[in-house]
Parts: C-alpha cells; structure tokens; sequence
C-alpha cells in the first residue's frame, strides 16, 4: 500500500469516530454544567454552545412550560430571528405545542413559520426547518428545546437521535436552573 493512501471506507470510520467523540465530549459538557447554580438564560447559553458542535441549527430556543396556564413561553432564544421568539407563548392545545407536550414526541422538520403563527408573533421568518424536542425531568414536562436552521428538511434522524439523547441532560439541568431561579426570586 502507497503510503499516506488510506482503505478504502477507512476516511469515513475515522470521521465517525470522531463524530462519537464530539457527541460524548459535549454530552459531558451538558452534565458537568449540571452542578452549577445558573439561572435559565446562562444555562442554556451554555447547552446552545455545545449544542452546535453535534447538531447544526440557525436558532436555539427554549419554551417552559406554564402548567397554570396551559401554555409554554418562550424564555431563551438566540441566532435567527430571536427577537421574534423571544416571550413568544404557544397555547397547549394548539398543533405543535400539543404533539410535543400531550403526545411527548419530538417534531423533526416542522416549518418554523407554524411556531410563529402558533404564538402569534407577526412577521416572515427567515427559519425553514425546525426540530422540537419535549424536556422532562424525573417524567415530569418541563418544556420544549426547538433548534431551527435557514435550510429546509435540514434535520435528519441522527439530529433528532442526538437530540433526543441530549434532551435527557438538558431537562435536568434546566429544570435545575428552574428551581434555582424560583428560590433566587424567592429568597428577595
């Protein structure tokens, strides 16, 4: 063999392992964040942050759910359109909202614009394919992580294995930031 000639397919399994190495690299990152006391926004400036090495997206979100009012509000939003997203409400018994919070299942190419006309925010989004990913802690509903990208049908189902994979470390540590924010506020 040639040298520097790699196999045939040998390039592709060193590009895989490296992509596993990524993936549990930054699935370490999520559970280490978890012994810090950060409120909601720093955390999930964080989870967005190692969230980009392993899934691309365009925009980052995340809606909490508001059991009081049947509703998730949109608490974190950063990239594309933010400003749009941000304490944008989506009512529980309205299409995407329901399919994440009542069925517990992740959305995978959702249009972007739905999540906008849902929460009634004006305006034309730049955003043309979204993955939404329900967030528990301990089986409890927490929220909604929505990453989108400017490219249609850009997610596929590694993304939403990844994602859903992430979704269970990123559930606690936010309900984590959660909790932290409630006795903060509750403290003054």
């Amino acid at each position: 063999m040639a040298r520097g000639v790699e196999p045939a397919g040998q390039g592709s399994a060193f590009e895989n392992i490296a992509l596993a190495h990524r993936e549990i690299y930054a699935l370490y990152e999520i559970a280490q964040s978890m012994g810090t006391s950060l409120g909601i926004a720093d955390t999930m400036a964080l989870i967005s942050s190692k969230l980009t090495k392993i899934i691309p997206w365009s925009s980052c979100s995340l809606f909490v759910h508001q059991p009081d009012a049947l509703s998730l509000t949109c608490r974190f939003s950063t990239g594309v359109d933010a400003a749009m997203l941000r304490n944008a409400v989506l009512k529980i018994g309205s299409g995407l909202a329901d399919a994440v919070a009542r069925d517990r299942r992740m959305l995978v190419n959702v249009d972007p614009q739905s999540i906008l006309e849902t929460a009634g925010v004006p305006g034309e989004s730049e955003l043309r394919s979204a993955i939404l990913c329900p967030l528990y802690s301990d089986d409890i509903f927490i929220g909604c992580l929505a990453l989108s990208h400017v490219e249609p049908r850009r997610y596929t189902e590694d993304h939403r294995r990844l994602l859903e994979r992430d979704a269970e470390q990123a559930g606690a540590v936010i309900h984590n930031s959660m909790v932290f924010e409630r006795t903060q506020e509750e403290s003054l």
